[in-house]
C-alpha cells in the first residue's frame, strides 16, 4: 500500500516575545467632525492584532514598530505596516516618545513641542515649564497604553485636519499575537483636548472633557 505524506504545513509559531510597540493613527478633516463621519471616525480600534511578520522578531537592542492608520480619505479603512529599530535606547514616534530603563523595563514620554495646536507647550497646563511628561512604566510582562489628539494645519491648503494616536507598548513574554485586544493594558493615560479651541483641557478649565489615567 503507498503511503500518503500529508501535505499539511508546519504549525507556526506566533508567539511574540519582547518589546512591542503598535500606534495607530485615525486623521480626518472637518468633514467627518460630526454625523455619520464622525460615528465611522469614533469607530477605529485603540488596539489590532500584532502581524506574523513580528513574531520572530526579538532582540534586547531593537524596537519592533506595527502602524496601523485610518484615514478619512480612504474611509477609515486600515493600512498597517511594520519596522524595526536598532541603535538607539530609544524611538519616537509622533509627540511620544519610548525609551529603555536601566532596570529593564520601559518608560513612555509625550513630547508637547512635537504636537500640532493645541498641544503646543505655551498651550498646555499639564506641562508648563515642561517640553515632556512622563504618562507612564512598563515592566517586564505587562503592557500600557498612551493616546493623545492634535490639529493639524495643512499648509498646502490652509486648512486643519486632526489626528488621533494610540500608543500600545508591551514587554512581552511568550504572548497572542492577539494581546492588546484580548487583555487589559495594566495603564492608559489619555492627553485628549478640546480640538475646536485656542487650548487644551487642563485642572480648573471650564471644559467637559479632562486628561485622565486609567489603572487596571
Amino acid at each position: 500500500m503507498t503511503r500518503h505524506h500529508s501535505r499539511r504545513s508546519p504549525r507556526v509559531d506566533t508567539r511574540v516575545s519582547g518589546l512591542f510597540i503598535q500606534l495607530l493613527t485615525t486623521e480626518w478633516t472637518k468633514d467627518s467632525r460630526g454625523g455619520a463621519g464622525a460615528r465611522v471616525r469614533d469607530a477605529t480600534p485603540l488596539a489590532s492584532v500584532l502581524p506574523e511578520a513580528l513574531s520572530g522578531a526579538g532582540g534586547n537592542a531593537s524596537f519592533q514598530l506595527h502602524h496601523v492608520y485610518f484615514s478619512e480619505q480612504r474611509r477609515f479603512l486600515p493600512r498597517d505596516w511594520t519596522e524595526v529599530r536598532r541603535g538607539r535606547p530609544f524611538v519616537e514616534v509622533e509627540a511620544f516618545r519610548v525609551e529603555r530603563t536601566d532596570e529593564g523595563g520601559v518608560r513612555v514620554l509625550l513630547d508637547y513641542g512635537k504636537m500640532g495646536m493645541p498641544g503646543r507647550l505655551e498651550w498646555s497646563g499639564l506641562s508648563r515649564g515642561e517640553p515632556q511628561e512622563e504618562l507612564f512604566h512598563v515592566a517586564p510582562g505587562e503592557w500600557a497604553r498612551g493616546v493623545y489628539n492634535e490639529r493639524l494645519q495643512y499648509w498646502e491648503t490652509g486648512h486643519s485636519g486632526y489626528c488621533k494616536h494610540v500608543l500600545n507598548v508591551g514587554l512581552l513574554f511568550d504572548a497572542e499575537l492577539d494581546v492588546f485586544l484580548r487583555t487589559a493594558p495594566e495603564t492608559e493615560v489619555r492627553r485628549e483636548f478640546q480640538l475646536r479651541q485656542r487650548g487644551p483641557s487642563a485642572p480648573g478649565a471650564a471644559v467637559p472633557r479632562m486628561p485622565s489615567v486609567a489603572r487596571h
